[in-house]
């Protein structure tokens, strides 16, 4: 059975679900094709903050990602209330506020001190009155408050899916083949169920599973790199809340520690932890980075009791356009080769951004709705919802053990 869409996107994560309802909103008959639950991979393990560049201009300079991402937290804001180019009305939001803890040394004091001048504005500093109950009768520091919020990704991800649900499809790509010409055009895709698909354009989306892509379209010019990360998750029963970019005393555009927290389904907060601890835990064992975090917060927040807490942590890949230094890219990146647009947002923050280059690459290669049937694709089912790393954790990792 023959099938045309206008648009084919790949991988179900925040992403490519933001684009699926760009996409519709503007007129296409576009699906999504994802072979797990959605957002499984980088999307369920991001922390969900929506930030404006402040961790990234550290050192006092607005680099390329401060300024690509500025905007965001007030893009995201107007989608949260109806108002902007996605109907994010229905998603948590776990937090209005993030925070920024400098160590007690001059040198870190002075990074957040020029970080906050560079993004003048977007900072201020908390008065001892205004101290969120965490913080209170603990700090002999300054403390800054972001205009960023920090949004309940599962609930994110469930608010995208329902505005398109009879349009997103699970599929099993160990069945499926990708027919194709040598110079990288997608012809058709063949689904197990005797389907075979044809678009005017195929989108990829889907984060690390794009190297799979590929390998086998070869597109030229367009490869991918990935940067790894050891998350660290902390469940326990403190409570109050806690979002924190803690800042290292060396000059770096990372936080030595990123803290976001998440309502659990059995009733405990988890706290989830990023930043440099992440990013240098990724060459480490399970063991070693618990115990790491475990010192990390004892040092940070020593007023914390963590002897009843439960540790997991796990290893994710961050999917990227390659870079020539290795390093993040500062901004989304949208190769189009054939019919083909292989895409990666960088960052959460940036999917409105991602979404906003596609429809203008569609719009500079005329690729305009067809009025094609928008009907369901007969035999496939809806993938769900990847479950949270809090909710995923395991009765190993209970009673304080180190995962």
């Amino acid at each position: 059975m023959l099938i045309e869409k206008d648009i084919v996107i790949l991988g179900g994560g925040i992403a490519g679900l933001w684009l699926l309802n760009r996409l519709r909103n503007a007129g296409y008959a576009a699906v999504l094709l994802e072979r797990a639950a959605l957002g499984t991979g980088q999307s369920i393990a991001s922390q969900g903050m929506i930030h404006g560049g402040m961790k990234y201009a550290l050192s006092g300079a607005l680099t390329g990602a401060a300024q690509s991402i500025a905007n965001m937290p007030q893009h995201w804001q107007a989608c949260l209330q109806g108002k902007g180019d996605v109907d994010l009305r229905g998603t948590n939001l776990l937090s209005d506020a993030y925070y920024m803890l400098p160590r007690q040394s001059v040198r870190s004091r002075l990074n957040a001190f020029f970080g906050s001048k560079a993004v003048r504005g977007k900072i201020d500093a908390v008065e001892t009155e205004d101290l969120p109950a965490f913080f209170k009768g603990h700090l002999n520091g300054p403390l800054y408050r972001l205009h960023d919020i920090v949004l309940d990704v599962p609930s994110l991800l469930t608010t995208l899916a329902n505005t398109a649900k009879n349009h997103i499809y699970q599929i099993n790509w160990d069945n499926t083949r990708i027919n194709h010409s040598a110079d990288g055009t997608v012809q058709s895709i063949a689904l197990p169920n005797g389907i075979e698909l044809r678009a005017q354009r195929f989108i990829s989306t889907c984060g690390e599973g794009t190297e799979a892509l590929l390998q086998i379209l070869r597109p030229a010019k367009v490869a991918m790199q990935i940067r790894p990360l050891q998350m660290v998750v902390v469940k326990h029963k403190l409570p109050h809340s806690l979002h924190v970019h803690c800042v290292s005393d060396q000059l770096t555009a990372t936080p030595e520690l990123t803290v976001t927290t998440h309502p659990c389904k059995d009733g405990a907060k988890a706290w989830y932890l990023g930043g440099e601890l992440a990013e240098s835990g990724a060459s480490l064992g399970k063991d070693a980075q618990v115990q790491r975090s475990k010192s990390k917060l004892a040092e940070l927040f020593p007023w914390c009791d963590f002897s009843t807490a439960s540790w997991h942590s796990f290893y994710i890949n961050r999917a990227e356009a390659k870079q020539a230094d290795g390093k993040r890219p500062d901004n989304v990146s949208v190769h189009s080769v054939g019919n083909v647009l292989y895409c990666w947002p960088t960052k959460l923050t940036l999917a409105p951004n991602m979404a906003n280059t596609v429809l203008d690459a569609l719009k500079a290669q005329a690729v305009l709705p067809l009025q094609l049937s928008d009907a369901p694709l007969p035999g496939l089912e809806f993938p769900g919802i990847a479950v949270s790393p809090w909710d995923a954790m395991t009765d190993e990792t209970q009673g304080g053990s180190s995962a």
